[in-house]
């Protein structure tokens, strides 16, 4: 998560969205900073809002989030994969920035043997893999 962008001496943060075929990106921008919430998999949309009161440099503030609608009771698992951007350098982000995922690749079940996980490269090319194996905890059967 992040902060809201503070409105500085009254003027709002700078909002721009972009639909690209692989994910949605919502960016937040004042002099100084900017933030990017991109998201791949498991999202309805991105949106944001202005939030009054709950930034302590302004009293208001541009908040940015992904949204998701369960309208089914006890939906299938499915898994939600976003990125959060911070930076201080000037100016806008650009297309290489706002594209840090190379690949995902969702597997149902994980060589850990748990269920629903993935395996994520980067445009760097390092590789992660997500396993939710001990999310709960080390309990065994």
């Amino acid at each position: 998560g992040h902060f809201g962008m503070p409105h500085m001496d009254g003027k709002p943060a700078t909002v721009n969205q972009y639909q690209y075929q692989d994910r949605e990106v919502i960016t937040a921008m004042i002099p100084g900073r900017k933030i990017a919430l991109i998201t791949y998999n498991g999202w309805d949309k991105v949106c944001n809002l202005v939030h009054q009161g709950r930034n302590a440099e302004a009293e208001e503030s541009t908040v940015l989030y992904a949204y998701r609608k369960r309208i089914e009771k006890n939906p299938a698992i499915e898994l939600m994969i976003s990125v959060m951007l911070h930076s201080t350098d000037g100016g806008e982000w650009t297309e290489e920035e706002l594209s840090p995922i190379k690949e995902i690749r969702i597997m149902d079940v994980m060589p850990s043997h748990s269920v629903l996980g993935a395996e994520i490269r980067l445009a760097d090319n390092r590789t992660y893999i997500i396993d939710f194996k001990d999310i709960d905890g080390y309990k065994s059967c």
